[in-house]
C-alpha cells in the first residue's frame, strides 16, 4: 500500500494500481525497437504484474502503532517476503521471463540485507533466477528490461507518493535528483521530473512517444475511523480518490 498522510486523512493507493500506471508508461515508451523484441509481451506482463504480491496484503492491511495501515516501505519483513515469493511465482506462471524480471526486481531490495530472512530470500531468488535463465536460454535483453521495469516503477511511484503540485524541494527525497536509470536513446541523460501543475508532471528528457494521460485510483479515509475491525474493508469503504495525471515533455 502507498500511504499518503495529511492532517486528519490518509490516502491509500494499492500497489497493484500503481503497477497499472507503470505499465501505461511502458506501453508509451519511445525507444525504438523495444516492442520488436520477442519478449515484449513478457516484459509488459512483468511491469503490469510486478506488485501482484501486494494484492492480498492491501486487501486486508495491517495497522502500525499509530493505527495507520503500514506503507510498503515499512511493512513487516517476514510477511512481505512470503508475499514476494508468491508474487514471483504468480508472474512466472504467466511467463517465466516475467517471473525472472519480477524476481530480479524484488531481490534487489535485499541485496544488502542485514537480516537472516532477507539474506535467505536474496540467496534463494538468485538460485531461482539462474534456473529461469537456463530455461530461457540466457535472454540478451535481461538487464535492459530490468532497467525498464525499475524506471517505470520509479516514475509511477513519483506520481503516487508526492503531493500533487508539490515544489521540487518538497518532493520525496528518492527522486529529487532525478531517476536512477538513464537510456542510450536519450544520450544517457539523467531524467528529471517535476510538477508543472497539480495534474501535470514534466519529464525531461522525455522518454515517451506522446503526452500520457492517466489516473491513479485509491481511497481516502479519516484517521479517526480506522480501527482493527474496519481495516480489512478499508479499500471497499473508503471515499474513492482519483489523481488525474499527465506526463508531459
Amino acid at each position: 500500500m502507498i500511504v499518503n498522510e495529511a492532517d486528519a486523512v490518509v490516502e491509500l493507493i494499492p500497489q497493484h494500481e500503481h503497477a497499472r500506471i507503470s505499465a501505461e508508461i511502458l506501453k508509451n515508451w519511445k525507444e525504438p525497437g523495444v516492442r520488436a523484441n520477442p519478449l515484449w509481451n513478457a516484459l509488459w506482463t512483468a511491469v503490469r504484474e510486478h506488485d501482484r504480491a501486494w494484492i492480498p496484503l492491501d486487501a486486508s492491511p495491517w495497522l502500525n502503532e499509530r493505527q495507520i495501515p503500514y506503507s510498503f516501505t515499512h511493512y513487516p519483513e517476514p510477511e512481505k517476503i512470503t508475499a514476494y515469493q508468491h508474487g514471483i511465482e504468480a508472474a512466472a506462471s504467466l511467463h517465466i521471463y516475467s517471473g525472472l524480471l519480477v524476481s530480479r526486481h524484488y531481490a534487489a531490495f535485499f541485496a544488502s540485507s542485514t537480516t537472516e530472512e532477507g539474506q535467505n530470500f536474496f540467496r534463494l531468488e538468485k538460485e531461482r533466477q539462474q534456473k529461469l535463465r537456463e530455461e530461457l536460454g540466457y535472454p540478451a535483453q535481461e538487464e535492459d528490461h530490468l532497467k525498464l521495469l525499475q524506471f517505470c516503477d520509479d516514475v509511477s511511484l513519483y506520481a503516487c507518493m508526492n503531493t500533487p503540485g508539490v515544489s521540487k524541494d518538497e518532493e520525496i527525497e528518492w527522486f529529487q535528483n532525478g531517476f536512477r536509470h538513464s537510456f542510450a536513446f536519450l544520450n544517457n541523460e539523467t531524467i528529471q521530473a517535476r510538477f508543472k501543475t497539480k495534474e501535470s508532471i514534466q519529464l525531461h528528457p522525455f522518454p515517451l512517444q506522446t503526452e500520457l494521460k492517466c489516473a491513479v485510483h485509491g481511497v481516502k479515509v479519516e484517521k479517526k475511523d480506522i480501527t482493527k475491525t474496519t481495516a480489512h474493508k478499508i479499500l471497499q469503504n473508503g471515499e474513492p480518490s482519483v489523481r488525474p495525471i499527465r506526463f508531459v515533455p
